[in-house]
């Protein structure tokens, strides 16, 4: 049971935080990127098409106000992706309690393991790809990040996280996207477990 909701959470977040996305487009001269904070470690590089990708990418933090829900000690929203090996990536969501978004202002994050990843054909202006979601964790780091996580969980399955504590869920279905590369930019779709998306991501994570 846990291993099918938590594939639906993971669709209803990416919903959740297309509004948080469109902050990446402010006109402001300074923007503050997230920073990881799943202990991911940068390694390796992935080819797609004639681009390769390798190290860490972020959105730009914005307001957690552009979530319909968030714990209530955050106030900033970033998503990352460190590629962790020729065909593996970590992708997280990190909510922050300040505007700095490092990892020493956590309130938690939510991390998304993906393992064997393919990149197939052109699909318009994105690449085809498939990968495996191996598991996923979260970490709360405060008590309003326990709580936040234990009530999105409470509808589906018991969730019993302690603070400081990062808690692995082995999931291990297959994922297919859509992804494209644009100089320094990487976009990634919403990812489904039965099909390709219709269209790939509109949110950049920025080469870091």
């Amino acid at each position: 049971m846990l291993k099918i909701f938590s594939f639906t959470l993971l669709i209803i977040s990416f919903v959740l935080i297309s509004c948080a996305k469109k902050d990446d487009d402010s006109s402001s001269s300074t923007i503050t990127y997230g920073s990881s904070t799943s202990g991911a470690t940068a390694s390796g590089s992935i080819t797609i098409g004639s681009d390769t990708i390798s190290g860490t990418y972020a959105t730009a933090c914005g307001a957690s106000s552009g979530f319909s829900t968030f714990p209530t000690d955050a106030t900033h929203a970033s998503m990352i992706i460190v590629v962790t090996g020729d065909d593996s990536f970590t992708k997280e969501l990190n909510f922050y309690t300040d505007s700095t978004c490092t990892a020493s202002v956590l309130s938690a994050g939510w991390y998304f393991n993906n393992d064997n990843g393919s990149i197939g054909d052109l699909s318009g202006s994105d690449y085809k790809v498939t990968y495996t979601q191996e598991n996923f964790a979260i970490l709360a780091n405060t008590t309003a990040g326990e709580t936040y996580y234990e009530a999105m969980f409470s509808s589906c399955c018991s969730m019993d996280l302690t603070v400081g504590t990062k808690n692995v869920v082995t999931t291990g279905a297959t994922q297919y996207n859509l992804v494209r590369v644009s100089g320094n930019n990487l976009y990634l779709g919403d990812p489904s477990t039965s099909s390709y998306p219709s269209t790939g991501g509109e949110g950049a994570y920025v080469k870091q």
